[in-house]
């Protein structure tokens, strides 16, 4: 048998001793060794000493440089045991994957036992080919969950075959259901046994849903990313008086004129806005909800709260990242009661620049709660009256600070949300989001704070996190000129980038173009974290950014008020730096978690109210160009489908990514990102989450 990278590492992994590059080969290949002939093949000529010395030499550099061995002079001493535990991501197609410092392990689908994804495993270090270093599962050390959701794909008389729902891989189980409880089609509550049945893995039947039931879907999301439950009960807050443990001086802010600005259905309330005009311009205070007073720095509930990260909003549901008496009450800035903040007061001239700035403890009592909507109308309306008055200095004060951030780099996307309509607890629309005066003013005040924040912290040295975003790689700029040189617009390499983004921005805007080039400007971004370093924040224009404004909410926010509180009083920092990594890479972590289900609920709502419309024609525009096909998104209504090449019968398409066009190859017929086409509904896949559509 020839050697082999999978060899020569079995080798090193059994010696008990350090060894050499020649003690290795030498034990390895032996003089004269050469390819075996096989029966009825033509023979191949030996592989040469030279060849497999090569091979040796390349398998030790990739493991040196993985740190599983060392090298000392001419010696290699083993310092892994090349056995690791961590979680397996498994792809659709079955193979896994689990990280390894700055590597990647990847695990074939019939080297992967019978993990599933997220499993927390133990694996061996196999082989190392090409660059890339390959394992197997030994053990399953943690499952992540046994319960799932699965469509009934058949039925036998003692029998039910079933398809896992949202576990990668297609995995099939079966139960021994009898077949008049269960059809082909139903979706089943399952929880997975050890053992198996006719070599599939066993499963109980907890729940059966029709396909067309909806009540099921909240509960699919949370399983499928794991998200945590409702909060236990802290006996720590059983008694809500007199829960602060924040000893420090409090400013009186309660006779300020103070509002909130939030959305229709919110109940908790993190910052609350007042204002004052002066002669030089306006002083602007942001009042936030003082929740580090109640939390304390390494309690069970603070513990708890880090391994949430954030809060889940998932439709009109919300899994809150603290218990329901601090964040819808306690902490809460409610209208008309008393409450404690962390208050950012700022003075800003008639530029729009921040001349002054301080923190303080602060008691607020806010005067009105408004939404979003009635602080427009009152805006619109300019009867003149205390709110409006307020309101009407805000809104002034907030066009000073859009344009001066603008002009100074900030990138204004014009992506609009989506927002679930919902009647009697039922999904029955979903409508993009209207952008008004209120949401600017609010938007505006707290990147305002945020700013205030983090530039204190830096320059005063308190370690703190912050949010940071990277600028655009080299080759994401070159790759969004390719692009937009397709829909014939300019775009400068030279200079700063942000600023040729706004002009590309500017020249777009209003045109048929523009939702597709700000989706893919955006794509285009990398993607923002939390950092124990200020490193800017490339899509904003600021040198300094951080994340103070949603302690209720978000984990790095309360991290960033107990950094604060140091700062106010002249005390110790309450964090070191290597435990802002960690928090700060967890915090990311479950941020991503929570926009990943977010995004999915908002899937598998649209593709229930779209269930009923296949057949339906619609207006839409190319939005994504993939191998499979082409994505489009409803002009009307923010839906995403795919057009696959299969559904592209009148001739053979093939797809040039570089150019985001799919052409036709013999009559040229094309299609191109941005373009506006016809497309009819042919195709939901609830399981799946997607919808396919031809062209009309």
């Amino acid at each position: 048998m020839p050697v082999s990278s999978k060899k020569i590492i079995a080798s090193i992994i059994s010696k008990p001793y350090d060894f050499t590059r020649k003690e290795l080969t030498d034990e390895l290949i032996q003089p004269g060794f050469e390819r075996h002939r096989k029966k009825g093949k033509k023979s191949h000529k030996p592989y040469s000493q030279e060849k497999y010395a090569s091979l040796v030499e390349e398998t030790l550099s990739g493991i040196v440089s993985a740190g599983l061995i060392k090298r000392k002079k001419n010696r290699y001493i083993k310092i892994h045991s090349f056995t690791l535990e961590g979680k397996i991501r498994i792809n659709t197609t079955g193979n896994g994957i689990i990280s390894f410092g700055e590597n990647d392990i990847i695990i074939k689908k019939e080297d992967a036992g019978n993990a599933r994804n997220n499993d927390l495993v133990s694996a061996g270090i196999t082989d190392f080919r090409k660059g890339s270093f390959y394992g197997e599962v030994r053990d399953i050390i943690k499952r992540t969950r046994d319960v799932y959701f699965a469509k009934v794909i058949h039925v036998k008389h003692d029998m039910v075959l079933y398809n896992l729902i949202d576990s990668p891989g297609s995995l099939e189980v079966c139960s021994a259901t009898s077949p008049d409880k269960l059809s082909p089609g139903d979706i089943a509550l399952v929880k997975l046994e050890q053992d198996e049945i006719r070599g599939r893995q066993r499963c109980t039947v907890m729940n059966v849903f029709p396909p067309d039931d909806d009540s099921y879907d909240l509960t699919r999301i949370i399983m499928k990313h794991s998200l945590p439950p409702q909060h236990k009960n802290y006996p720590v807050l059983s008694n809500v008086q007199n829960l602060s443990h924040d000893s420090g001086p409090r400013k009186d802010y309660t006779r300020l004129f103070t509002i909130t600005i939030d959305g229709e259905k919110a109940k908790d309330f993190d910052d609350a806005v007042s204002i004052e005009r002066t002669t030089e311009g306006y002083t602007l205070y942001v009042h936030i909800a003082d929740v580090s007073a109640y939390v304390r720095k390494d309690s069970e509930l603070d513990r708890e709260a880090l391994s949430r990260g954030t809060s889940y909003y998932i439709g009109n549901s919300v899994i809150p990242m603290l218990p329901e008496v601090l964040s819808n009450d306690l902490c809460s800035l409610r209208e008309g009661v008393d409450r404690l903040t962390l208050s950012v007061k700022m003075r800003i001239d008639n530029s729009g620049t921040i001349r002054g700035h301080d923190f303080k403890r602060g008691v607020i009592r806010v005067d009105r709660r408004l939404t979003y909507n009635t602080a427009d109308e009152i805006l619109n309306a300019g009867e003149k009256n205390p709110l409006y008055n307020a309101l009407h200095a805000m809104y002034g004060l907030t066009t000073l600070l859009h344009a001066n951030r603008i002009e100074h780099g900030s990138l204004e996307l014009n992506i609009t949300d989506e927002s679930l309509i919902y009647e009697n607890n039922v999904v029955t629309d979903i409508q993009y989001i209207e952008r008004l005066k209120s949401h600017q003013i609010i938007e505006e005040f707290m990147l305002c704070a945020n700013v205030a924040v983090s530039r204190s912290l830096r320059e005063k040295g308190i370690p703190s996190l912050f949010r940071n975003h990277e600028a655009m790689t080299p080759d994401s700029l070159l790759s969004l000129k390719k692009f937009l040189r397709q829909l014939n617009l300019r775009f400068k390499m030279t200079g700063n980038p942000a600023f040729n983004i706004q002009s590309v921005l500017h020249d777009i805007s209003g045109t048929e173009f523009e939702h597709v080039v700000n989706m893919v400007i955006l794509r285009s971004f990398m993607q923002a974290y939390y950092g124990a370093s200020p490193e800017g924040h490339f899509g904003l224009g600021f040198k300094d950014y951080t994340h103070f404004t949603s302690p209720i909410r978000r984990y790095p926010d309360l991290v960033v008020h107990r950094c604060l509180k140091s700062l106010i009083d002249g005390a110790r920092p309450p964090y070191s730096a290597e435990e802002l990594i960690l928090i700060g890479d967890k915090s990311s972590e479950m941020e991503r978690v929570a926009q990943s289900a977010e995004r999915d609920f908002v899937k598998i709502k649209s593709c229930r109210l779209m269930k009923e419309r296949v057949g339906e024609i619609f207006k839409a525009i190319v939005s994504g160009v993939s191998r499979f096909g082409f994505y489009v998104t409803l002009i009307d209504m923010p839906i995403d489908g795919m057009v696959p090449l299969r559904a592209l019968t009148d001739d053979y398409y093939i797809v040039r990514e570089d150019e985001y066009t799919v052409v036709g190859k013999r009559h040229g017929r094309r299609f191109r990102i941005g373009d506006k086409i016809t497309v009819r509904l042919v195709n939901v896949e609830l399981e799946r989450m997607i919808m396919d559509f031809d062209i009309a």
